[in-house]
């Protein structure tokens, strides 16, 4: 393919995709939003989690040594550091530094 191809083929894709995200505010900016839309926007990121949770522990084999210890573990963690401090990104980190540390070091199989 010619550069100047992929370089239009970028642009344009850019240009819709800055587009689709500036379109809603400009035409729903002055309109208040619907106690739905209230609702979905105080709670899309319990949602998320949720579904990254069970995304995540979907392939555990729970009846094979360690039995799912080290996932237990750190979702324990990244829960509890989420409601102690109130911060998910906090939480994220420390969760996933003890999962690994577990999974290399501890739980060894």
């Amino acid at each position: 393919m010619e550069t100047s191809y992929l370089i239009g083929a970028i642009f344009v894709a850019s240009i819709m995709t800055y587009l689709t995200r500036v379109t809603p505010f400009l035409f729903f900016r002055k309109k208040e939003p619907s106690q739905l839309i209230k609702f979905i926007e105080w709670n899309m990121p319990v949602m998320i989690m949720v579904i990254l949770v069970f995304y995540a522990l979907r392939d555990v084999q729970w009846e094979v040594y360690p039995y799912g210890l080290s996932e237990i573990i750190g979702v324990f963690i990244a829960a509890t550091v989420h409601v102690k401090f109130k911060n998910a990104l906090l939480g994220i980190f420390l969760a996933t530094l003890t999962y690994m540390i577990l999974v290399q070091m501890v739980f060894i199989v």
